[in-house]
């Protein structure tokens, strides 16, 4: 193989390609065991590179990383499975302190959550643009604000009752006293600034 030029070497490779992969292959197949020790050995002294380097390729190649995902899910879905379950009751405690701690931090996405499990519950869902999406979420991070700042409990409640037929959107919602809400229930229909506005 000539190796004074680069340009040489490239086209020895190139005009030589299924023999040196054989090779290469015949190589691992021989020598499987003591590569991957060596692999092992590398990664674990180099853990900062070899972080920064996944890193790198992920940021770099975001497509064919999901793609690679979404194949590596649809043809281990039964696997994926076991091993989720296996996890959940290993670390039932772990997961539910850890769960506690998000839902602490995050009220207002707990929130949004748990609003959207029980609108599925009720069939109360419709298509939603980005707009309304962020909206909501705004709506239960205000109700979180106030009551940090007021002390006194506030919702987002529905303004039709999601058991009325009301549905998870905007435009049914509104943050009330949390006192107001529970006394309203779903008997009724009642919007909690027109009836403060007329004084009742």
């Amino acid at each position: 193989m000539p190796c004074n030029n680069p340009e040489d070497g490239k086209a020895w490779y190139e005009a030589n390609k299924e023999t040196v992969l054989a090779k290469q292959k015949e190589f691992y197949a021989n020598n499987k065991e003591i590569i991957l020790e060596r692999n092992k050995a590398w990664r674990e002294k180099n853990k900062d590179k070899v972080k920064e380097i996944k890193k790198k390729w992920s940021d770099n190649n975001k497509e064919a990383r999901r793609s690679h995902q979404k194949a590596y899910r649809d043809a281990n879905k039964e696997k994926i499975r076991a091993s989720n379950k296996e996890y959940r009751e290993a670390n039932k405690e772990a997961i539910k302190e850890k769960a506690k701690a998000y839902g602490k931090a995050n009220k207002d996405k707990r929130n949004v959550n748990s609003a959207k499990r029980r609108a599925l519950k009720f069939r109360a869902t419709i298509r939603l643009i980005e707009l309304d999406k962020f909206i909501i979420d705004e709506m239960y991070s205000l109700a979180v604000l106030r009551t940090e700042q007021t002390g006194i409990r506030w919702h987002v409640d529905h303004i039709v009752p999601l058991t009325k037929g009301g549905l998870h959107k905007p435009t049914n919602l509104q943050v009330v006293p949390g006192s107001w809400n529970e006394s309203k229930g779903n008997k009724n229909c009642d919007v909690y600034n027109r009836i403060v506005q007329n004084g009742y």
